[in-house]
């Protein structure tokens, strides 16, 4: 009979319970509401849990050490919103077992409660049948259960509450119930229960296969061929910005034109600013006039601002960090001008350490980030408290609504205004995304089968079909109205070019559709109105 724990028995029991999580992180995975092909809860949480265990292998057999290696790898390494939650649970079960010698079976489920608490805290509106449910039901049944001294009876009775609790998630989250699935989360967290019994039980728990890392992209800036970055802001009809820039889409390349109110702004990489000015001085006043000579910043990074040494570089006002999901989008934002550009969307998301790692990087009094993603901001935001410099995280969901807020950015505003600008472009933007189904489903009463083309709304589900094409204008054209003011269609790697141009050809839409390629894998299309 095992009646308690000590430092190598935690050891063996956590690292039990991520290798039996990575080995069941596809079946987690595929534990989607909607069924397309983006579930990474597993995934995150078996590399949350890998990373957390490798910082507490390189521990001494103190209980104390170990917990602190784990908490602060779990923090560390937390990917995506299932991780950052685990990270939490972690947290707080490590907390409560501070300066112990031993870990008794009531220390454990004293210890499950507190992680529970503090992963409840963490979240900002905790719904319930998820992962937050199924601990905060294992903590109350480890505390019915904590006069029993065997741990093997011990953990099994909390192994039965979690699969219980998971088999409920339906009943408390009416969206699993209408998809067919449990919480992926509370499945997750189950088999790091069953890891952790199979160690106990004597069980070696074999993991199959390793996690993968993601790394960061850094702006390349090494082959320039338009050596000015000019931007200009002009007092005009909006709805002239296509007209102005079919005038000046001929002078360099990475040409964005945007229209709000009366105001047209322009970016683009030029050889020759003058004539840019000159086109658009026939459109009205130049409120605005920025231009940088990219080639002297790039061999100022390079070389040093003087011929002795080289000097970091000034402190400047803002600086952004990015998560992109697709080499096109890297390049947008490389060409806008953002600092850190790190891989990541659905199914790839960055760790709070990569996140981290960026941050460090970018020498700004104010740095913007930019998740692009709803399941990278808390590990964004995880990210920030981990930082001592000064970091706002905007909540964006995709990054479409990132290319349009830089490009408002001024940067001669408070960060005040400029948080408030950001928000208001966001605001605007409508994001329409079009991918495929991987299984049999029902959606909002509508039944759907694997293959089938769908289209969502600003993260709704919204449209059905057979044809990529077909589904997208169908919904472009129910979201298009007299204030519309430019469309852009970001293509995937999936896309041909010439397909997207057919999309472009047969949308009715009077003023700019811009057609850009993004490189993101899974999605076909992603088209921001704006």
């Amino acid at each position: 009979m095992l009646d308690h724990i000590d430092g190598k028995t935690l050891k063996l029991l956590f690292k039990g319970g991520s290798q039996y999580l990575s080995n069941k992180s596809d079946e987690v995975n595929k534990l989607n509401v909607f069924p397309v092909p983006d579930g990474d809860t597993g995934s995150n949480m078996a590399y949350t849990l890998d990373y957390a265990v490798k910082e507490m292998e390189k521990a001494s057999d103190n209980i104390n050490d170990i917990l602190n290696n784990l908490s602060r790898g779990a923090l560390l390494g937390a990917k995506g919103n299932s991780g950052v939650i685990l990270s939490q649970i972690i947290r707080g079960f490590a907390k409560s077992l501070l300066n112990h010698d031993i870990i008794t079976t009531k220390d454990f489920a004293e210890a499950l409660n507190m992680g529970s608490s503090v992963a409840y805290k963490a979240v900002m509106k905790p719904t319930e049948g998820t992962i937050l449910t199924v601990v905060r039901d294992c903590a109350n049944e480890a505390l019915k259960l904590s006069k029993i001294k065997d741990f093997e009876v011990f953990i099994d009775g909390i192994v039965k509450a979690a699969a219980e609790s998971v088999e409920k998630t339906p009943d408390l989250l009416p969206v699993l119930k209408q998809a067919g699935v449990v919480d992926s989360g509370g499945k997750g967290f189950l088999f790091i229960l069953l890891g952790m019994l199979e160690t106990i039980k004597g069980h070696e728990v074999v993991q199959e296969y390793t996690t993968k890392d993601v790394s960061t992209n850094e702006t390349d800036l090494t082959n320039i061929n338009f050596k000015y970055c000019t931007e200009m802001l002009i007092n005009a009809n909006s709805q002239m910005s296509y007209k102005l820039k079919s005038e000046i889409e001929s002078f360099g390349d990475s040409l964005i034109v945007v229209g709000d109110d009366d105001l047209i702004k322009v970016h683009i990489h030029t050889n020759n600013p003058g004539l840019v000015l000159q086109e658009g001085l026939k459109y009205g006043d130049l409120v605005k006039v920025k231009i940088d000579n990219m080639k002297i910043q790039h061999e100022n990074v390079i070389l040093g601002t003087n011929d002795d040494s080289k000097q970091e570089l000034p402190t400047k006002k803002y600086g952004f960090l990015a998560v992109s999901p697709g080499d096109g989008i890297s390049k947008i934002f490389k060409e806008l001008g953002c600092d850190v550009i790190i891989d990541g969307g659905q199914t790839m998301n960055p760790s709070a350490l990569d996140i981290l790692n960026g941050l460090e990087k970018i020498n700004a009094e104010n740095i913007i980030v930019f998740p692009n993603n709803k399941n990278i901001i808390m590990t964004c935001e995880q990210a920030m408290t981990m930082s001592d410099k000064n970091i706002y995280v905007i909540a964006t969901e995709s990054f479409n609504q990132a290319i349009s807020a830089i490009i408002n950015v001024d940067a001669n505003m408070s960060i005040e205004d400029v948080i408030r600008s950001i928000n208001d472009t966001i605001e605007k933007i409508t994001t329409i995304e079009i991918t495929y189904s991987i299984r049999d489903s029902v959606i909002d009463g509508i039944n759907i089968k694997s293959g089938d083309i769908l289209g969502f709304v600003d993260g709704k589900f919204t449209a059905i079909g057979t044809d990529y094409n077909e589904v997208a204008l169908k919904i472009i054209s129910d979201n298009i109205s007299e204030d519309t003011t430019i469309i852009t269609v970001y293509y995937g790697k999936d896309i041909s070019e010439n397909k997207a141009k057919d999309l472009q050809n047969f949308i009715s839409f009077d003023g700019d559709i811009d057609i850009q390629y993004g490189g993101q894998p899974l999605y076909y299309y992603v088209i921001s109105i704006e």
